[in-house]
């Protein structure tokens, strides 16, 4: 049985804790369309996901259960829920009040989840942000958010320094470790000095949880607003149904927490299941195969872009990964080279996925022991419902022809104080993504590209993802961005203009461009052929990884 639920439009779920302006959250008339379709889902109205999280597994019997390992630290259920606790009340003498935004500046370590869950059980609101954030930044999401407070790792305070000034709403700010810098409060001195009591406050599942911003991949970062009930749904639909964990199982992947993938891997699966997740600061490749042989992890979750360095980095680190059962990707196209290129170094398939920021988590991907197909993002997963639409009329597409992404499920899209933008977000309570995907006969989802990244040549669409899948297969080539370009014949309006990132020991040269050229029109469609190749250091991309397109594009003034 299907329960409709739209947001907050039940007299029951009125009377929030928390204290938002009214005008800070998307107009009734255009919020999705909730739909809690599976018996785990069935969550009460009342609902406090700091309770699901650490409460109830206490009363479980979980106190002793490891759920974090990071460095030489293992941390149980006992000692978040002391943390938590102690943050928690630390906070409300601070004046943080439910509804309240409080900005977090920290690696991913223990501390920065006993930061959310704190602010979550007291019906506050936390606002993950990347370390590698720059001052102006900081100061957009603080200005955006109207943050009260700000709590960062004391490493990583320049920034916050160079943003300092500017700030209007922040009233404390609270360093994690040692610093000498005026005007911090201390972290440890402030859990020191509380118990390990809180009472939750009685929030609702509708309830603002978090606000992650988008990457800003494709413009100016928009916050969207994560609810109590998304950050259990995004577990239980997707781990009761698609990635089953099992004891012994160990979790461990690139997404950092303040990304929406990295809030499933680091927050809600561990904590909702009593499985451990290695948390690391640093991630780079090296550093990540050591990880997954010294803690034998066998969930990993990353961008295909990551998994591609990490198995070109399997070829010189002697690494023992046999642990490895399931590999999960999503964030960008998989190109069936780089999958092969992992299967072949880590010895297990890449499951990849479609999501995003608006959803929190994955829509569409392939259960664990099921055939994968190649180029494919799975299936909609239960709980999830997706349909492929004309852009223009908003009818569902026939099977095998490209459209936008439209999705009802659990979770829907927020957007924090853009009702313009929400506005064209939503229609009918359907969310509606701007990328263009298809879905074959099977209700099997392939992913084409963003709208506004498709290129025109000679009257084709041509989206980057296939062309580049196609230059990923060239040994020379470790990474590839495709974006317009003028035509430099003038023959046509604009031409498929291909950024690519070399493989050591290739150097860049005219006649290794063409090389790669003369490839690529053995083995791709004519009218998607590069006609311009420029070789690059590095590609630009964003703290979660992705290729940023829209960067390279303005790059070129194109």
């Amino acid at each position: 049985m299907e329960i409709e639920v739209p947001l907050a439009a039940s007299p029951e779920t009125r009377g929030s804790v928390q204290s938002i302006p009214a005008s800070y959250l998307p107009p009734l008339e255009h919020r999705p369309e909730l739909v809690f379709a599976l018996p785990e889902l069935q969550y009460p109205l009342r609902l406090n996901a700091a309770v699901e999280f650490i409460d109830r597994p206490l009363a479980q019997g979980w106190d002793d259960r490891v759920v974090y390992l990071s460095g030489e630290r293992s941390i149980t259920y006992r000692d978040l829920a002391n943390d938590v606790n102690r943050l928690g009340n630390a906070l409300r003498k601070l004046g943080i009040r439910a509804g309240d935004r409080v900005l977090l500046r920290i690696p991913d370590r223990p501390e920065h989840v006993v930061c959310i869950l704190a602010l979550l059980k007291i019906g506050a609101v936390a606002v993950p942000t990347f370390t590698l954030l720059r001052a102006a930044d900081i100061v957009y999401r603080e200005a955006d958010s109207e943050a009260l407070a700000l709590i960062a790792d004391s490493r990583f305070l320049d920034e916050v320094e160079n943003a300092r000034p500017s700030f209007s709403f922040v009233r404390h700010c609270i360093a994690i470790g040692d610093t000498d810098r005026a005007g911090y409060l201390s972290y440890d001195a402030l859990l020191a000095a509380e118990c390990d009591h809180l009472d939750p406050a009685r929030t609702r599942r509708d309830d603002v949880a978090l606000l992650l911003y988008t990457s800003g991949s494709t413009g100016e970062p928009k916050g969207c607003c994560e609810s109590h009930s998304d950050l259990l749904a995004i577990a239980d639909g997707f781990c009761n149904y698609q990635m089953p964990l099992r004891p012994g199982d160990v979790i461990a992947g690139q997404p950092p927490i303040a990304f929406s993938m990295g809030v499933g891997f680091f927050l809600s699966y561990p904590l909702r299941f009593g499985v451990p997740a290695v948390l690391m600061e640093e991630k780079k490749p090296e550093a990540m195969l050591r990880a997954i042989e010294r803690h034998r992890v066998t969930i990993l979750g990353a961008v295909p872009t990551y998994y591609n360095m990490l198995a070109l980095a399997a070829e010189d680190v002697r690494a023992d990964v046999s642990s490895l059962r399931d590999l999960r990707s999503a964030g960008e196209a998989l190109s069936p080279a780089v999958a092969a290129r992992v299967l072949n170094r880590l010895g297990s398939p890449i499951r990849n996925s479609m999501g995003s920021t608006e959803s929190l988590h994955i829509m569409s991907s392939t259960r664990s022991g099921e055939p994968i197909r190649e180029g494919a993002c799975g299936r909609p997963i239960p709980g999830f419902q997706i349909v492929v639409r004309d852009p223009e009329t908003f009818e569902e597409m026939p099977r095998g022809q490209p459209g936008l992404l439209t999705f009802r499920g659990p979770t829907g899209t927020k957007y924090w104080r853009k009702p313009e933008v929400q506005a064209r977000s939503v229609r009918n309570g359907w969310s509606i993504l701007q990328d263009s995907v298809w879905m074959d006969n099977d209700g099997y989802l392939f992913y084409v590209g963003r709208q506004d990244d498709m290129i025109v040549t000679a009257g084709y669409n041509v989206a980057p993802t296939e062309v580049e899948a196609i230059l990923a297969r060239h040994p020379a080539v470790l990474e590839s961005a495709c974006i317009p370009a003028p035509d430099p014949d003038g023959e046509r309006e604009q031409v498929v203009k291909a950024c690519i990132v070399l493989r050591e020991p290739a150097v860049a040269s005219a006649g290794l461009g063409r090389e790669i050229q003369v490839f690529f029109k053995q083995n791709g469609a004519p009218h998607m052929y590069p006609r311009i190749i420029e070789f690059m250091p590095s590609l630009p991309k964003t703290p979660t990884g992705k290729i940023r397109r829209s960067a390279l594009r303005r790059e070129g003034s194109f």
